[in-house]
């Protein structure tokens, strides 16, 4: 584990890099954290992803902000969202997968990205530009973002026929953030392209359902049925040639 520094459009993107023991090129993963930003989560999240043989790197994207202030309700939220321009995220976000590819032990051919609530739709709206994504797994991530934001932020769910990765979606089924029938009908859009292998996939549990450092929201059962499926979901479309 190391940490780094990535150049960004206005400043340096901080992270914690993992790598899997030995000198083999791998299949890497870049992590990126809920809303409410960087966190242990995030790191656990990468760190789990290198005890499966990825190179993983947890990325702080608020980095250049200052970092994520306390998010105490519904009005903070949006104001940090307000504060947040998504095409420059995702402009700092290529700039990462650059930097990541370019580590000599990854395999340049073979990267995905993790997202946690925003960094999910971020994920997801990189595979509508060519980044060369192999997949993304999104959890509890707003399709429509709503409020303050609905008409000024990048929408995935606008863009479903332009995804060239596949997706996995995952939700909780009682997510006060999304509700079910925006569920239903992301689902039904990605439907439209089977032959895209995207998965959507709803689980017991509220938003950050799968994050363990919130022990208020995390619900261990869910989060690990989760992690089998996107684990299963990586593995299929992150295969290498045969040694």
């Amino acid at each position: 584990m190391s940490e780094v520094a990535i150049p960004g459009v206005d400043g340096d993107l901080a992270g914690v890099l993992f790598s899997p023991a030995g000198e083999r090129v791998s299949a890497a993963v870049m992590v990126l954290p809920e809303i409410d930003g960087f966190c242990d989560g995030t790191v656990a999240a990468a760190r789990r992803l290198a005890l499966s043989g990825y190179v993983a790197l947890a990325l702080d994207p608020f980095a250049p902000y200052g970092s994520t202030p306390p998010l105490r309700g519904g009005e903070d939220t949006m104001a940090w969202l307000a504060r947040l321009n998504d095409r420059r995220q995702l402009s700092d976000l290529a700039m990462a997968l650059a930097w990541l590819r370019a580590l000599r032990n990854v395999d340049a051919d073979r990267v995905a990205v993790v997202g946690f609530s925003i960094g999910g739709r971020y994920g997801m709206m990189l595979t509508t530009e060519p980044h060369g994504l192999r997949a993304v797994a999104a959890f509890y991530s707003r399709p429509w973002p709503g409020g303050a934001i609905a008409d000024v932020a990048l929408a995935p769910g606008n863009h479903v026929a332009k995804f060239n990765a596949p997706v996995c979606a995952v939700f909780g089924d009682d997510d006060e953030m999304i509700p079910q029938d925006m569920v239903e009908e992301f689902r039904s859009l990605l439907a439209r392209h089977p032959s895209s292998g995207h998965e959507l996939h709803l689980f017991p549990g509220r938003h950050f359902f799968a994050n363990e450092s919130r022990p208020r929201r995390y619900v261990p059962a869910s989060a690990e049925e989760a992690w089998t499926i996107v684990g299963d979901f990586l593995a299929a479309h992150m295969a290498g040639p045969p040694d």
